[in-house]
């Protein structure tokens, strides 16, 4: 692709370019070190480095233009400035690649807890209804159940059009995306088409980022914000969003997308009856039925907990809206296994139960610690709850002391 080209397609970030500094690009970098002959470098001001430092060193190995919104420290014609150097670099990562996200349905999930399980029960339903899938996520990407191996755990935006260019090749016709708070305020999925997005909840997470929880739902929202009630595909979207939450209402408002919601007591899809033990669970779910009408299913799930029928609700909207019928939502969801790290239950030498979670939240913890103890209760069993626990890494340490609270709150022994 040329470079002219590429300028043409994204939204006027560079508004002239002299035809003697045009170029068959090579490929598209934020990292210098990677830096190729005939190369576009973007000059990202990161967390610990500034890309600005590295300009001169990216035209010695070979870079044929630079893009920054910074203070690249040498004047050069073939350094564009631009206004917004994340924003320009997601927008020429879609050029460069063809516009993948625009060739396959993209489901988009967001929220602080259950991003994982809600993008692996909708794969896995895919999947097994004949749907060739590709998912983006925390344990990774694949085509179908092939690993993508990819340079970061969370792609930035040339990776990620990167990624989706392979699969949209490969025949992929859904993607799967957990979309966190740090890939929409950093601009990484800027420009990606997404169908349907999906909101889990909102809890305390990544305020050494955020500073605040109205900046993080901020952050969240930008998800819904970017849905046009007619796709650039031509087809309505979608935004479906957890009712029981105290920002799901107030994620949507400004949504064009149709709005769904689910939950305890509210909205289009409302669990209730619920019945669980530490092998799974059941419960009955009223869902639309021909627009008007309500229809009443029986989910059965190995998966256990309620903040699980919060995730499987989420899950059965967007796959109605995907056009799997609920004789198969039912069906598949009943085979569907624990995803690894959310909720696995393995049965110790002396009889007990180890239940191994993820938790790395106070309100995660909190509510598998419920649902631990609900499933204590409903057996009759006087069972004792042993937590292990940590909270390491040198994020957010606020939220240290409050899970030191809730696990010994909730457990009659904490390690």
């Amino acid at each position: 692709m040329k470079f002219s080209n590429m300028i043409a397609q994204t939204e006027n970030e560079i508004l002239r370019l002299d035809e003697s500094f045009d170029f068959t690009i090579n490929k598209l970098t934020s990292n210098s070190n990677n830096v190729e002959q005939n190369d576009i470098f973007f000059a990202v001001k990161g967390f610990v480095s500034d890309g600005n430092k590295y300009i001169e060193d990216a035209f010695e190995k070979g870079a044929k233009a630079v893009i920054t919104d910074g203070e690249p420290g040498i004047t050069d014609s073939r350094i564009h400035k631009v206004k917004d150097v994340r924003k320009t670099m997601a927008l020429m990562s879609a050029a460069f690649y063809g516009k993948p996200s625009g060739k396959m349905k993209m489901i988009g999930v967001t929220g602080t807890n259950g991003k994982t399980t809600v993008t692996s029960i909708i794969n896995f339903v895919l999947q097994s209804a004949g749907k060739k899938t590709g998912l983006i996520g925390t344990n990774g990407n694949y085509i179908n159940k092939r690993y993508l191996k990819t340079e970061h755990t969370t792609p930035d935006a040339i990776e990620l059009n990167k990624v989706l260019s392979e699969m949209a090749d490969e025949g992929v016709e859904t993607v799967i995306m957990e979309v966190s708070s740090h890939s929409l305020e950093l601009k990484r999925v800027y420009g990606i088409e997404f169908d349907i997005a999906v909101f889990t909840n909102l809890t305390p997470e990544h305020l050494d980022f955020h500073k605040t929880m109205e900046n993080y739902f901020e952050s969240k929202k930008l998800l819904f914000d970017s849905l046009q009630r007619i796709g650039k595909k031509g087809i309505p979207t979608a935004a479906i969003y957890n009712c029981n939450d105290e920002f799901g209402s107030r994620i949507v408002s400004n949504s064009e997308a149709e709005r769904i919601a689910y939950g305890f007591g509210c909205g289009t899809y409302t669990a209730r009856d619920i019945e669980m033990n530490i092998n799974g669970m059941h419960f009955e779910v009223l869902v639309p039925h021909n627009g008007e009408d309500i229809e009443k299913i029986k989910i059965y799930t190995k998966l256990t907990g309620k903040f699980n029928v919060h995730n499987i609700l989420a899950a059965a909207a967007a796959l109605k809206i995907m056009g799997i019928s609920y004789r198969d939502i039912v069906k598949y969801i009943a085979e569907f296994t624990a995803v690894d790290g959310r909720f696995n239950r393995i049965k110790l030498n002396n009889g007990a139960d180890a239940i191994i979670d993820y938790s790395h939240t106070p309100d995660s913890l909190k509510k598998a610690i419920a649902a631990i103890r609900e499933i204590l209760d409903e057996s009759g069993s006087n069972g004792k709850i042993i937590t292990v626990f940590g909270c390491g890494g040198n994020r957010d340490i606020s939220k240290r002391p409050e899970m030191g609270k809730i696990a010994a709150a909730g457990s009659s022994e904490v390690i």
